[in-house]
């Protein structure tokens, strides 16, 4: 299957040994030099990316401001996946900072971000702009993020999030 077509599910649920897990699928975003994937959370450097590549990452388990690895891949490239490679506890974790998802609201709907992942919990953030994100946490379908360049946080619906750093997602 081409990751293109991943690319428009934003979550993307697992199953594994009978029980549900919720995975995210996000981009790169970061400036030097933040680019880099431990074998555990807060642990060694394992890989170091290129910056300046479109990488998208299926992440899983978050956990303090990490997430896990699952699959790594360029999305100049929807064949290849990249390899993981080095780590010696077999896992693979970056820092939530590195990441992004861009919001899909590009006809200027409103959106909110709430203070609990429910429809009918509190607005604490409005906004009718395209924002990037930083993903911090996901639950069913919702995402709790972080507004890149402010101490925003609250969470936002995985419809309205688009993890392609190329195109958006319509």
């Amino acid at each position: 299957m081409k990751k293109n077509v991943l690319l428009a599910v934003l979550l993307v649920t697992a199953f594994t040994d009978g029980a549900q897990e919720k995975m995210l699928i996000a981009f790169l975003d970061c400036d030097p030099p933040c680019s880099y994937i431990l074998n555990k959370p807060s642990g060694a450097t394992v890989m170091t990316l290129s910056y300046d590549e479109p990488y998208l990452f299926t992440l899983s388990s978050p956990q303090d401001g990490w997430w896990k690895i699952n699959d790594l891949w360029n999305a100049a490239d929807d064949e290849d996946t990249t390899s993981l490679a080095g780590s010696d506890t077999g896992e693979y974790w970056i820092h939530y900072s590195a990441i992004g998802l861009g919001t899909s609201n590009y006809g200027g709907q409103e959106l909110h971000l709430r203070a609990a992942p429910d429809p009918e919990a509190d607005i604490v953030f409005t906004f009718n702009q395209e924002l990037m994100l930083m993903p911090l946490d996901v639950q069913g379908d919702w995402v709790k993020v972080k507004v890149d360049g402010d101490d925003i946080i609250g969470w936002i619906e995985a419809e309205w999030l688009c993890s392609n750093p190329l195109t958006n997602c319509c």
